[in-house]
């Protein structure tokens, strides 16, 4: 699900857990009140500059931020870099291998086929329609 189909307040409650999680790895026990503008933050950089992502992408961007990367300490700056590189360097890059190299689709970590779910949203949706 993209988080642009993800209500504001339930992106929250989930980017809270994020946070906990991602303080824990980095070895910092924040205060509730960092932890929930933070969240509150995040929740409103996801839906305004990162909507076409994925929780799961977000997930995997702050894993990856966490462990390959030289950001000790987790500010609005650092989850902006980590979900930035992600979109641009891992997202992009996929898609990039699919349509200009013609890499096989399936041996492509990442990608997406756009194109493929759009088709199958068309189709749910003409299903509903006829309901």
């Amino acid at each position: 699900m993209k988080i642009r189909e993800i209500n504001i307040k339930d992106l929250t409650v989930e980017c809270v857990g994020l946070l906990i999680k991602t303080y824990t790895e980095l070895g910092q026990t924040p205060s509730e009140q960092v932890v929930f503008v933070l969240s509150n933050s995040l929740a409103n950089d996801l839906k305004k500059r990162f909507k076409d992502l994925t929780w799961n992408d977000v997930e995997k961007a702050f894993e990856r931020g966490v462990r390959e990367t030289d950001d000790f300490h987790l500010t609005v700056k650092t989850y902006f870099k980590w979900l930035t590189y992600w979109k641009k360097q891992v997202i992009w890059d996929a898609e990039y291998q699919a349509n200009v190299l013609n890499k096989p689709k399936k041996e492509i970590p990442y990608f997406k086929d756009t194109m493929k779910q759009l088709k199958q949203i068309t189709i749910k949706n003409k299903n509903n329609d006829k309901n």
